[in-house]
Parts: C-alpha cells; structure tokens; sequence
C-alpha cells in the first residue's frame, strides 16, 4: 500500500468515528428494493422475491470495503383484497470496512400496502414502513493514530490519545416510504416515482459520549419503462438522497431486449449511469426463468481518481421471483417493473 493509500484509509476511517454517519449506497439501487423505499414491498411480478446483492469497493487498497444485503418480500391475503397488495419482506444489509475494523448489521422488518386508484388496476399508491435493529463495532487494537506516529513509522505500542466509551453500539431504527405508479399506455409505457425518509427516530450512533446522531436521509426516485418497439425497452430513472447537508444524484438508463422462447422470455440488458461529481457507472445483465443477474463496474471520476488508480467498486446482484399457486383463482396486478440495472 503506497503512502496516499495508507492516508486515506485512515482519513476514511476517520470520518467513520467522528463525523457524524451516513448510509451506505447501491449502484443498483433498484437491485436491492427493500433497502431504497420500504414502500417497494411487494412490488413483484409474482407471488414473493428473493434478493441478494454483494459490493467490493476501493479495492486499490490493501483490504476493500464490503456491503452486502439479502432481503425476501411477499404479497399476502391476495383473494381478500381483490385488486389491492398487502406486502411484507425482511431485509438483512451488512458492511465491513476495511479488514474488519469498522462493521455494522442492520435488520429491518417491512410492511407495504398498496391502493389501486382506478377499475383498471393500472394506478396505484402504496405506503411502506420498516422497523428494526442495527449493530456496529470497532476493533480500535487494529488501527494507528497520529499520537503512535513515531520518527518516521508507527508505535503500535505508544498511547493512541483516544477515549473511546465503547466499541459497540446498537439501535432500534425506523424508516417510511410512498410510492406511485402508473400504466399510461397498456404494457408499453409505465412510470413510477417514490419518496421515503430513512431514521425517523435520529438514533444516537456514536462510540464516544459526544451525543451524535445519525442523520435522516431523504429519498427521492423515479423512472419510467418505455417499450420502443417490438422487444426493446428503455429505463430511464433518477435516484436523488440527501443525508446531514451531503447530496447525491443518480442518473441513466438501461436497454433490454426481450426475445421470446418456448419455456421463458430470456431478458438480456445493458446500462449507464452517472454519480454526479463521483463515479460513471456501467452495467450489463439477464433474466431467464424468473432468475435476474446483474452487474455493474464504478468508474472514479472525483479527486479520489489517482489514488484509487481510477478504480472504485463493482458490485454483483441476484434476484428471483416466484409464484405460489393459489387454491382459488387469483388475479395478480401487473406492476411497473423496476429497471434492470
């Protein structure tokens, strides 16, 4: 590891223990719906989904950053409430910084209804809420401070000049979203935007006493499924989060051609996007079977370019949805899909 590696992870480290927090983030955002708007609950082309999504990040350092999340969501009650979805999901998101010197474990339990607004079915609004706990802990015995900096090395064996109150820390959190969408043109144009505020309760996340809280983060995204022609569409969306005065701004779209064969639509896509201010961010891949897999390569574009070698993460994603047969004939809703990306 070279000396402008070494300065930022301890910078990136740093800002974990002293500013105060900030999320973490997907590139396929809409790769982990659970994790972007609770108020996605139960919007599936199914009866439930299985999601996992993996993201390996600053890998020009000695030991990259790790996010991960798995999440299930299922539609219930269907012959009850006719045109209308009542979804429920868990969701699991993990992150490791480093070697494992900062991490934290979240679990969020999510409930989503959604109203259809017309006969039709082809408007809906749905509003999701999710509650739950998070973990975080730091292993102090494996960092270096400026006070153990001695002549022209460290002193792992010098006071480190920090007063930690503890290396652990836990919260019950909570987070609500609402989401609209909307066939406007039978299967070949639907539109849908969302809204959702993450840490209702602006826990305490500090591992010192110093009375810091984890900021709200306001979300705001929207997209539209446009079919061109025959078996192509286009996927433009746009993701906006602001969290504790930091704003970030998401943009593209995504291709997909759909062809036809005898046992399942094989789906394959590409897409392109943009980090305003940070990275480019390119994407490829197919969905057989009810089975989607995605991937998707950031590009640095910030000041952080040359240190990281122009090289910031890449980022795998799973995602299946299935069908269970009901005893009595259901109709399912035909939701606005998410983008492919």
């Amino acid at each position: 590891m070279n000396k402008a590696s070494t300065f930022l992870l301890w910078v990136f480290i740093g800002f974990a223990f002293w500013l105060p927090a900030q999320d973490t983030h997907f590139s396929q955002f809409y790769a982990s719906p659970l994790n972007l708007n609770p108020a996605l609950t139960g919007v599936n082309q199914g009866t439930y989904r299985l999601a996992g999504i993996y993201r390996n990040q600053d890998r020009s350092f000695t030991v990259p950053y790790v996010t991960y999340s798995v999440s299930g969501d299922s539609k219930i009650l269907e012959n009850k409430l006719k045109s209308d979805i009542l979804g429920v999901g868990l969701v699991f998101l993990g992150d490791k910084s480093g070697d494992g010197v900062l991490t934290m474990n979240n679990i969020m339990l999510s409930v989503a209804y959604h109203k259809s607004l017309d006969k039709a079915h082809k408007h809906y609004i749905g509003l999701g809420i999710q509650g739950g706990y998070t973990m975080k802990s730091v292993n102090i015995n494996r960092l270096t401070f400026p006070d153990q900096h001695v002549g022209s090395d460290f002193d792992l064996s010098a006071p480190n000049g920090e007063n930690l109150a503890k290396s652990q820390l836990g919260y019950f959190d909570l987070n609500i979203g609402i989401l609209h969408q909307s066939w406007i043109k039978k299967d070949d144009l639907g539109i849908f935007s969302g809204f959702s505020i993450y840490h209702l309760t602006s826990p305490k996340e500090s591992f010192y006493n110093d009375g810091t809280h984890l900021a709200n983060r306001f979300t705001f995204h929207a997209g539209a499924y446009i079919k061109v022609i025959k078996h192509f569409y286009v996927t433009p969306n746009i993701l906006v989060n602001y969290q504790n005065k930091a704003l970030e701004v998401n943009f593209g779209t995504g291709l997909e051609y759909h062809l036809d064969t005898k046992k399942s639509p094989l789906i394959m896509f590409v897409g392109g996007w943009g980090r305003v201010g940070d990275v480019g961010i390119v994407s490829a891949g197919l969905e057989y079977y009810k089975v989607r897999v995605s991937f998707a390569y950031d590009i640095t574009a910030s000041s952080l370019s040359d240190a990281t070698n122009k090289r910031s993460a890449f980022e795998l994603a799973v995602i299946f949805t299935g069908l269970i047969k009901s005893p009595k004939e259901v109709t399912y809703p035909r939701m606005v899909p998410c983008p492919l990306m």
